[in-house]
């Protein structure tokens, strides 16, 4: 038996227990109640794979990133990884440059001003990693891994308020936005999320005029901000009953960022934070399909 026991976030749950059920065909999941874990497996899905205790017995897998199998390495070279790659300041700073001297977007990946680097405990030597990769990811790994997601089957009612919420507003192009703000972390704030808003505008405003975008956050207070920097008609949310920046204390903000991730797995664009496995986990629930840009 292999047991899925991360404890993180939604996002990370979701990946590592859809890693064990590649690795093992008895897969199970334990989903320890947290501070930031109000929810139970239970109360959002209905597969029947949770248990309560861990069996003295069983392995576990306790990772937010997504198992790499020997038969993948054939697809991902050594090095393949962008995201995070712990490159020095100055070499982020000229490769930036480059591609603005060249009328380019930047590659929001690969150069940056910030070195935004995983922990090197969780990072492989050779790079082969997949997480956040998104477009870049061969079509053999996603193949192996887009029906482990299609397993995750929300409860009945979870299901129903997305499907008839999307039902008023999916008759519009609409692109979705997932913002990390980092609300909880000071230095995270200042690090990922402030340099990154002007890359979030000019994405936005890219857009054509008949663009919706449905806003999906962290904190209510910034989705406020975008409302004010658009049309109110072009921006869409789902009408919560609990504070985005309070969602990880109770149960029902937890059941609500699902329905949040939910609508964003069928947007068929995504305008996603970078280092965010919330909108990494809505693009791979959504089949994998989604154009993405990372901000």
């Amino acid at each position: 038996m292999l047991v899925s026991t991360e404890s993180g976030g939604l996002g990370n749950r979701i990946k590592s227990w859809v890693s064990v059920r590649r690795l093992c065909a008895d897969a199970r999941l334990y989903w320890p109640l947290t501070p930031n874990m109000p929810a139970r497996f239970g109360e959002l899905f209905v597969n029947d794979v949770a248990i309560d205790a861990i069996p003295l017995q069983a392995q576990t897998y306790k990772s937010w990133r997504l198992a790499i199998l020997p038969e993948d390495e054939a697809h991902l070279p050594r090095g393949f990884a962008v995201v995070g790659a712990g490159a020095h300041p100055l070499w982020r700073g000229l490769g930036a440059g480059w591609w603005r001297l060249r009328g380019r977007p930047d590659d929001r990946y690969r150069y940056m001003l910030f070195p935004k680097q995983h922990s090197r405990k969780s990072t492989r030597r050779d790079a082969r990693h997949i997480d956040l990769e998104y477009g870049r990811i061969p079509e053999p790994v996603r193949a192996a891994y887009v029906p482990l997601f299609a397993e995750l089957q929300p409860q009945p009612d979870i299901g129903r308020r997305v499907q008839e919420w999307w039902s008023e507003i999916q008759n519009a192009a609409i692109v979705g936005v997932q913002v990390r703000t980092w609300r909880d972390d000071a230095r995270r704030y200042r690090k990922y999320h402030l340099p990154a808003r002007a890359r979030l505008l000019r994405l936005m405003r890219a857009e054509p005029q008949d663009t919706r975008f449905l806003l999906v956050s962290d904190s209510d207070e910034f989705i406020d901000q975008l409302r004010r920097e658009f049309e109110p008609e072009r921006i869409v949310s789902f009408p919560r009953n609990t504070k985005r920046e309070d969602s990880w204390q109770s149960s029902q903000g937890v059941t609500e960022d699902l329905i949040d991730m939910l609508l964003l797995s069928r947007c068929q664009r995504l305008v996603a934070s970078y280092l965010s496995t919330f909108s990494e986990a809505a693009w791979w629930l959504g089949g994998a399909r989604a154009e993405v840009a990372v901000f």
